[in-house]
């Protein structure tokens, strides 16, 4: 089997569950069309497991197209819409490979919505077998846009639970005995992520409960030099995945204020290693990992004093009580994983 993808922007957990899949499945041929790394998320990766990774920017449409023709793929993965190339190719394939559309837009009713989906129906349906995403309010877009109920793939995101579920073993023991005083958020720099916000509320419930809590924020990006100077917060920059989890083992409760989060793989790391959460109501995660009042608490990112008050209140729950939290949040980290993924390919390349 080929395996051929034509990707956006890569992440980690994207890389985690291909490298899954070519464990369980040796001989499959993997090849990677892909942007270079955002500047603000320097991941490093390691595709010498995997396959081949090209440079998009390497590649113009005639290129793709050549390459695509001499490979002759059986199953083509496209990230999104927006880059025409990838479509035209995409075109060229229907009914000789399965072909598959991914995309984390939720479905949120706007205007702008509506008038994408009334055009897409027309044509994104008609070149593509699947549609790919990562839980059930993206697969509303999805029936919106005119895909059909069994062509429509649920988990598409998935973090690397063999990590982080031993994060959560690991910490067992010392949460139970005394939990950590430390909210930690992990987002780049950038207006959307709200950190203004999320610092202010801090600052606030710090002020008002006296209470030994730090805050801790791991990312970088354009704002960064704009960053908000406190005792209690702590900037540690952007930092590659091992270095995160070393981390994550002395931090709590898991943070993110978003005002707008497609999905957020994060949130699921998070929830895995077990920590209790305070979540915008724009992450799209929320719907999978957070029972709101009983891992964790969900907040309308432009209320500040709301989040303020749920950081009081975590500050003030009993050591006992958030460990509970976290226990809920690794129950409801399981639900989606790597394994899917991987029978979600088999499942493609057999229909």
């Amino acid at each position: 089997m080929k395996l051929l993808l034509l990707y956006m922007e890569l992440a980690d957990y994207t890389v985690t569950s291909l490298k899954e899949l070519k464990k369980q499945n040796p001989d499959i041929e993997i090849h990677t069309v892909a942007y270079p790394v955002n500047e603000e998320a320097p991941f490093q990766f390691d595709f010498s497991e995997i396959g081949h990774l090209y440079n998009r920017a390497k590649f113009d449409h005639e290129k793709i197209q050549l390459f695509s023709d001499k490979l002759k793929p059986d199953v083509i993965i496209c990230s999104g819409w927006t880059d025409r190339s990838y479509l035209k190719v995409i075109r060229t394939w229907k009914n000789k490979a399965r072909t598959v559309l991914c995309m984390d837009n939720k479905w949120l009713g706007t205007l702008k919505q509506r008038v994408a989906c009334f055009g897409a129906r027309f044509y994104l349906p008609k070149i593509f077998d699947f549609i790919w995403v990562p839980y059930k309010n993206h697969a509303e877009f999805a029936r919106r846009m005119g895909f059909s109920e069994s062509s429509i793939l649920l988990g598409f995101y998935s973090a690397d639970l063999s990590i982080y579920n031993a994060l959560y073993d690991e910490a067992t023991q010392s949460k139970k005995n005394q939990f950590p005083k430390v909210f930690i958020c992990v987002a780049r720099y950038i207006q959307a992520k709200n950190l203004d916000l999320l610092w202010d509320a801090f600052i606030e419930a710090q002020e008002e409960t006296q209470k030994d809590w730090e805050l801790w924020n791991l990312g970088q990006g354009e704002l960064f030099e704009q960053r908000k100077e406190h005792a209690k917060i702590v900037h540690h920059g952007f930092v590659q995945p091992k270095e995160m989890t070393s981390l994550m083992k002395r931090a709590g409760v898991f943070v993110l204020s978003s005002l707008q989060e497609p999905w957020g793989v994060v949130v699921h790391q998070f929830a895995a290693s077990g920590f209790p959460l305070l979540l915008s109501s724009n992450v799209g995660a929320h719907e999978a990992f957070l029972k709101n009042g009983e891992n964790g608490y969900l907040f309308n990112p432009r209320d500040k004093n709301q989040l303020k008050d749920y950081f009081v209140k975590i500050m003030n729950t009993e050591d006992s009580d958030l460990w509970q939290m976290a226990q809920k949040s690794h129950e409801l980290g399981q639900i989606i994983n790597t394994q899917n993924w991987v029978n979600h390919i088999k499942q493609i390349s057999e229909s």
